[in-house]
């Protein structure tokens, strides 16, 4: 794919040199490309402008910082090239929605959403079409039936939750029509620890009959950002990574729950639901 490549090796520039006093030139300088024509090329390809993507890497890291280090803030602030508390409180706020002080005190990582580095991997993902960008819309209350359980190593869970539930379908009496199979992933936080879990079940009209071996779930009538993955489900993670780190930040929505819906459509292709309120 044209210039991705070339913006892989920048965005290596970048890392390599994210604490230093580097500037949009000396990227585009780096690999070749004039200012105008990195600036244009690197916002096209990975969504944000060079600038925003070193600002979102330097406050990530520097946020991983005061989660996981006593490096007074200070320290960090100037660390990650910002020559003031003040410069470095107000962009750490409009970031993550809190300030330093916060995190530092909380030590608490939860809603934080840091903006991770993309590999060549990913920017060949996010560029294969518009299919990443979202519709919204609103979904009535779904009432779910099915398995359950904590997600340690993700598609291996899934996949045998989806397998046990496609092997006792039959005792769901009361399935919606058509059969809708659908997925969630959700999260808990229990003794400062964030807990992913992952539903494989099938719609039904109530929850007023539930096989014993099985669990009921409501998930309420909310607006939602549709997106449509394409590609193997393992590369799911992918397509989430660009919906929480580049898409949300500019959509004017926040995430007012801790879940995403899936829904299969082949074994390539699903639709991503992601509940959001207008700021």
């Amino acid at each position: 794919m044209r210039n991705v490549q070339e913006i892989a090796e920048a965005v290596r520039f970048i890392e390599e040199h994210l604490v230093d006093d580097i500037n949009i030139k000396d990227v585009a300088d780096a690999i070749g490309f004039s200012l105008f024509h990195f600036s244009r090329t690197f916002n096209t390809i990975l969504g944000h402008s060079p600038y925003d993507y070193i600002m979102r890497r330097r406050l990530s890291e520097a946020a991983k910082n005061l989660l996981h280090t006593d490096e007074k803030i200070i320290d960090v602030a100037l660390k990650y090239q910002f020559n003031n508390p003040e410069t470095f409180s107000r962009a750490f706020r409009k970031m993550f929605g809190r300030l330093p002080t916060h995190v530092r005190k909380n030590r608490n990582e939860q809603n934080l959403i840091f903006k991770t580095i993309p590999t060549i991997e990913y920017l060949i993902h996010i560029n294969q079409g518009d299919y990443l960008l979202p519709k919204l819309m609103e979904l009535d209350a779904i009432f779910l039936v099915g398995f359950v359980s904590l997600v340690k190593k993700e598609e291996a869970i899934k996949s045998e939750l989806t397998g046990s539930l496609l092997a006792e379908v039959s005792s769901i009496k009361n399935r919606k029509k058509p059969e809708k199979n659908v997925g969630i992933s959700f999260y808990t936080r229990s003794n400062g620890t964030v807990n992913h879990f992952y539903m494989a079940g099938f719609e039904t009209d109530s929850l007023d009959d539930i096989p014993p071996s099985m669990v009921g779930k409501i998930i309420p009538a909310h607006s939602y950002a549709r997106f449509i993955h394409k590609g193997p489900a393992d590369n799911i993670t992918m397509t989430l990574d660009y919906i929480y780190q580049t898409w949300m930040p500019k959509s004017g929505c926040c995430i007012p729950f801790g879940y995403e819906i899936e829904q299969q459509r082949s074994d390539f292709e699903c639709d991503v639901y992601v509940p959001v309120t207008k700021i």
